[in-house]
């Protein structure tokens, strides 16, 4: 099955959600209006202590990323609670036999999208795409006086076919097997008049080799 969930509220600590105020917005969105604020890091999953690279650069192809594809994405550096929490989600996939096992590059997005009365929140501005990896895993860490960001889970080249769809609520996160999957995220919208937002991580995993948005 190329999609898998899992649980992961035991996970997240006061420290993570706290570490969301503290995001820069992403500088690569469209148009002047920021509704996306994010950090990266990469580092090695494999046993000892992990060294991480932080900030990026981060490349997809623009075959993946018809939006902000074929440059070098640099972000603002992971904060210590995401890297701690991209790492235990990472092992708890391996443990439960959803990713395989071994040394593999672990990359993790900490994303927070917001949206206003005025402004909707786009996810995944690209629409349903794969990002480039063996897996990927998209945990929900908090959400706020949101509307929309239902997830969908189609399999790749049958856009009838739909494996997931569902909004994922705090502490659930899913396992995508990138290479068989598209995947897509609706618009965020506020419930109640105000400000809403829903916080992320989004962990990549891949073969030390190569990974395919590097590479094409």
């Amino acid at each position: 099955m190329p999609v898998h969930t899992l649980a992961c509220a035991d996970l997240v600590d006061d420290r993570l959600v706290a570490s969301y105020e503290d995001l820069p917005a992403d500088g690569y969105l469209d148009g002047d209006h920021v509704y996306r604020y994010r950090a990266f890091g990469e580092t090695l999953l494999a046993s000892g202590e992990p060294h991480w690279r932080l900030g990026g650069p981060f490349f997809q192809s623009k075959r993946l990323n018809s939006r902000a594809g074929g440059i070098d994405r640099t972000f603002a550096p992971l904060a210590e609670p995401a890297r701690e929490f991209a790492r235990a989600l990472a092992l708890r996939a391996q443990g439960q036999g959803i990713a395989p096992r071994g040394e593999l590059l672990l990359g993790c997005h900490q994303i927070r999208v917001v949206a206003t009365d005025a402004f909707a929140g786009l996810p995944t501005p690209e629409g349903f795409h794969q990002d480039g990896f063996a897996q990927v895993l998209i945990a929900c860490i908090a959400r706020h006086n949101d509307s929309g960001a239902v997830t969908s889970v189609r399999r790749l080249g049958a856009a009838s076919e739909l494996l997931y769809e569902g909004s994922l609520a705090a502490g659930d996160a899913l396992l995508l097997v990138d290479p068989l999957v598209e995947h897509y995220v609706s618009p965020l919208t506020p419930r109640r008049p105000g400000r809403a937002h829903r916080d992320v991580v989004v962990v990549t995993l891949a073969p030390l080799s190569a990974r395919e948005g590097r590479n094409a």
